[in-house]
């Protein structure tokens, strides 16, 4: 189940990045993670941290709660 989870964070974080028109670099950049980093999350092969998770978060100016809302 852990891992539908990452799955699940990671495609809701891709979705938002590329709404925005970004590359990973792009968020990389803005949140503070490493573009390698946001690359596992996004293909859900690492579990992300609350913190990890609340910087990409404020990077797309949404909230940890709606970016993890219905997961």
């Amino acid at each position: 189940m852990a891992k539908d989870i990452c799955a699940a964070t990671g495609e809701r974080i891709r979705k938002l990045r590329r709404a925005r028109k970004w590359r990973q670099i792009d968020l990389a950049e803005q949140s503070g993670v490493h573009e390698v980093h946001i690359s596992d999350l996004e293909r859900g092969t690492r579990e992300p941290g609350l913190r990890t998770l609340s910087k990409i978060a404020s990077a797309l100016e949404t909230t940890l709660s709606d970016l993890l809302k219905g997961l």
